[in-house]
């Protein structure tokens, strides 16, 4: 009678154990060719490959990081813009509840590093940002579209 219980295991699991280990490959494959959010946080991305999408706000919602980027203009608030030219930029607005950014002062040629989430530029976005209403009606009209900055690196200045 124990020979024969061990005997049924055993079949059960000579059986069972190829179905789950082709399972577990088949979910570990689908799930690798999916990009996940971690991949998002991840993405090096060009500034112009926001701004000169077909539709920018696809970005919206994602991290990011510009890596290295020209800063092409500034703004009395502190906040910055990113891109080629006035036509070709993104608004990257520093968070209020952050003393060390806030401190930071980027000027017009500064080489710079940026983390940030994608957001929609907007009038209500503007009240609840540091973002001044003019910067943001400009981001509205070139990309539709503005970061929030997590992390600023200042890797060249211009100011000595």
């Amino acid at each position: 009678m124990i020979k024969s219980n061990f005997f049924a295991a055993l079949l059960v699991c000579t059986l069972l154990l190829p179905g789950v280990a082709f399972a577990q490959s088949t979910m570990s494959s689908s799930n690798s060719s999916q990009p996940t959010s971690v991949d998002h946080a991840k993405a090096i991305v060009d500034p112009g490959k926001i701004y000169n999408a077909k539709d920018p706000t696809q970005w919206v919602g994602k991290s990011v990081t510009l890596k290295n980027v020209t800063v092409q203009d500034t703004n009395d608030s502190g906040n910055f813009w990113v891109g080629s030219d006035s036509d070709h930029r993104l608004l990257v607005v520093k968070p209020e509840n952050d003393p060390h950014m806030a401190a930071m002062h980027m000027h017009k040629g500064d080489i710079v590093t940026v983390s940030a989430i994608v957001h929609p530029a907007s009038d209500y976005m503007a009240s609840q940002t540091s973002a001044e209403r003019g910067s943001m009606n400009d981001a509205k009209s070139s990309s539709g579209v503005f970061l929030i900055a997590e992390n600023i690196s200042i890797t060249s200045s211009t100011q000595r």
